[in-house]
Formats: structure tokens, C-alpha cells, sequence
């Protein structure tokens, strides 16, 4: 931390209680450099909220399984707020979710910060009262139908694609995966495989925008080809990485870019309309650390925050940033301009419908 000597740095701040009124406010010479940088990048969010942060000392993350690009930002928030340690806790975001609910419920407090790949979920979550109404200093970066303002906020849109290994699979070959019914061509025939969609997010959102572009026939089409069927994006994208699969029908683009950045042979598509989810992330409704909580939230929508997650997570929806990742700069990636419009209730209510179309067909395949 920088040092002040000889004297002590006043500055002045609104007080938190009371933002219509001014005065001098001593500044800690130890959170000199983090007030600093809160002053640049989160406007107008009092000093309060930093030395009651502090004094918490910690903050405890739910997040899905985009571990990379949350351990990045989490090394970024840990550099200038050095004062608050940051634990997580991540995994299936349908396990996840369940976990958090289930302690909330019972009234434990441990989640501080809890992210959903389902924006619905997390609409629900508010008009439940399981989330803390809270306002980001940068709410206006984002448009409407990418947060739900004082509820959550977008980390990214996490882009669902077909995606195969470069050592099997033709450039030719590859050229019938720019549009979606590609994927039914023969070729795949007992070399394909998909995520299983139970975990919802982007591994189910393919087979429900399928489903209502194409019908049931197209998925029932995919039955024909034997397809694995594969826990997990992760463990999707790891197989395909290997070489045990040649191709991924769902192929989650969180999964595929910490592979291809460790030279893995692999390549993807997102043919249009574009599926993908947003994440969103908020602050739990009863956050065992609440200014930490808010600390956090407002870090992970500066520039600096959003960018270490979006660098590794997905296709930004902050306006302002532009793509950071690497695969953005590869001849062969191209984000589609158009997106998969649909209602996240409608996609909620039809999982039970969708899941059993996917049972009867696509995962009766290997295993």
C-alpha cells in the first residue's frame, strides 16, 4: 500500500447515510490506493462502504463452472482489496442454485454473492426476496435486456456452439457446421456427442431453441447418429479436446476457450441465430457480509473487473468493452449478429418437455 507521511489525507465524500450532505473525511493511509481506484471506476459509491468491507474482511462467491474466468477476477479484487478475503464455492450451476436455496431456506448465511446462468431464476430469486436490491454505480453501461437494475447485472452471454478437434474433423468437413442442421448430416454418426442438458444453462438452451426453430423432429433426427452423451460442458470440451469425441453439438464457449488458449485442436461455430444465456450475478438477500458483498458486485461491473471475467468468460454485454479474448482475433471466430430471442419463463416451463424429447432420442445414444 502507498504510504502518506507527515500528515494524513483528507478527502472529501459524501457521507453514506446521508449523500446530500459533505464533509472531510479521513482517509485510511492503508486504503489510500483503493479509494483511489474506487473514485475512478465506481462513481459516487461512498467510502463507507470500503472501511465497512474491510472490517467484514470477506466475502464468500457462488459461481457456476467457469472457474478460470472467476478466479481471474477474483486475483484482480484481491490486488486492490487486499483487506477482504474471497472464497468460492463452484460447481453445476443446477447444483449450485440448489445448494444456495436450500441454505437460504433453512436460514444459514454463507453465500454473499450468488450467480445463475438463467436470468429467470434470478428474477424469481428477487421477487422471492432472496436477493439484496442494489444499484451498481455503472447501471447505465448496461442495457435493459441485460440486467434486471437493482437485482442483477450480465457478466457475459455465454455462447453455446458446435464445436469440433481440428486432427479429426476437415476444414470441408467442417464447412457444414455453419448453419445449425448441420449437425444432422451422417458424417457425425457415432463420433459426436453432447452435454448432458440436466445442468440447464447453455448445455439445455440449444435443444430448446432447436426445438422451437425446427420442431421435434430435428431432435429426433439427432437420435439416428448415436450420440454420446456427456456430463457436464467441462467434461464435454475435455473430451473433445482428447480426441474421444470428434464433434460437440452444445458446446459451451466458457469450456472451449481455456482449452484452445493451452493449445488444444479445437475449433467451433456459433451459426445463426446465436444461443446463448446471460449470467448474471447478485447479491444474495441475506449476504453474511453485505458491504463486502457490495464491494465485490460493484468491482466485478468496473471496466478492470469486467474485463478480467470477460476475458475468459464469454461475450461481454457491458457496453464500452470490447471483446478481450483471444479466439475474438482468429480469422475463423465471428460472433453472429443475430441472437436466439426467447422468454426465460417460456425456456423454464418447457424443460420437462424439452428433457424428455432429449431421454427418448438423443440420450438413449453412447455413454
Amino acid at each position: 500500500m502507498k504510504k502518506i507521511s507527515g500528515m494524513i489525507a483528507m478527502v472529501a465524500v459524501g457521507v453514506a447515510l446521508h449523500p446530500s450532505i459533505a464533509h472531510a473525511q479521513t482517509i485510511d493511509p492503508e486504503l489510500e490506493d483503493a479509494w483511489a481506484f474506487m473514485q475512478e471506476q465506481m462513481p459516487g459509491v461512498p467510502y463507507a462502504l470500503l472501511t465497512e468491507a474491510c472490517k467484514e474482511g470477506e466475502v464468500m462467491i457462488y459461481h457456476g463452472s467457469w472457474q478460470d474466468a472467476e478466479d481471474a477476477q477474483i486475483a484482480g479484487f484481491t490486488a486492490r482489496f487486499p483487506c477482504i478475503q474471497v472464497r468460492k464455492q463452484g460447481g453445476g450451476m443446477s447444483d449450485i442454485r440448489e445448494r444456495y436455496l436450500a441454505e437460504f431456506r433453512a436460514g444459514q448465511r454463507i453465500a454473499d454473492l450468488v450467480q445463475d446462468s438463467n436470468s429467470n431464476v434470478l428474477d424469481n430469486h428477487a421477487k422471492a426476496g432472496y436477493l439484496t436490491n442494489y444499484v451498481i454505480s455503472n447501471d447505465s453501461k448496461f442495457k435493459d435486456n441485460t440486467k434486471s437494475t437493482s437485482n442483477w447485472y450480465s457478466m457475459r452471454r455465454g455462447m453455446a456452439g458446435i464445436a469440433w478437434n481440428t486432427d479429426l474433423v476437415t476444414d470441408a468437413e467442417a464447412a457444414k457446421l455453419n448453419e445449425w442442421k448441420g449437425i444432422l448430416d451422417p458424417r457425425w454418426k457415432d463420433v459426436a456427442a453432447v452435454g448432458d442438458i440436466s445442468a440447464g444453462g447453455v448445455a439445455y438452451l440449444p435443444f430448446y431453441a432447436w426445438r422451437k426453430l425446427y420442431g421435434d423432429d430435428f431432435i429426433k433426427q439427432l437420435g439416428s447418429l448415436n450420440i454420446r452423451n456427456i456430463g457436464g460442458t467441462n467434461n464435454a470440451a475435455a473430451a473433445l479436446a482428447s480426441g474421444d469425441v470428434q464433434i460437440v453439438f452444445n458446446a459451451s464457449e466458457t469450456a472451449l476457450v481455456p482449452l484452445l488458449e493451452k493449445g488444444a485442436p479445437i475449433k467451433w461455430t456459433l451459426p445463426s441465430p446465436g444461443v446463448g444465456p446471460l449470467t448474471g450475478q447478485a447479491v444474495t438477500g441475506n449476504a453474511p457480509h453485505p458491504n463486502a458483498a457490495k464491494l465485490y458486485q460493484e468491482y466485478s461491473f468496473t471496466t478492470e473487473g469486467y474485463a478480467l471475467f470477460q476475458k475468459l468468460g464469454g461475450v461481454p454485454t457491458m457496453t464500452g468493452v470490447k471483446d478481450a479474448r483471444d479466439v475474438a482475433a482468429e480469422p475463423w471466430y465471428k460472433v453472429p449478429t443475430q441472437i436466439f430471442e426467447y422468454s426465460e419463463e417460456d425456456a423454464t416451463a418447457a424443460v420437462k418437455d424439452v428433457v424428455k424429447l432429449f431421454n427418448e432420442n438423443v440420450a438413449a445414444g453412447r455413454r
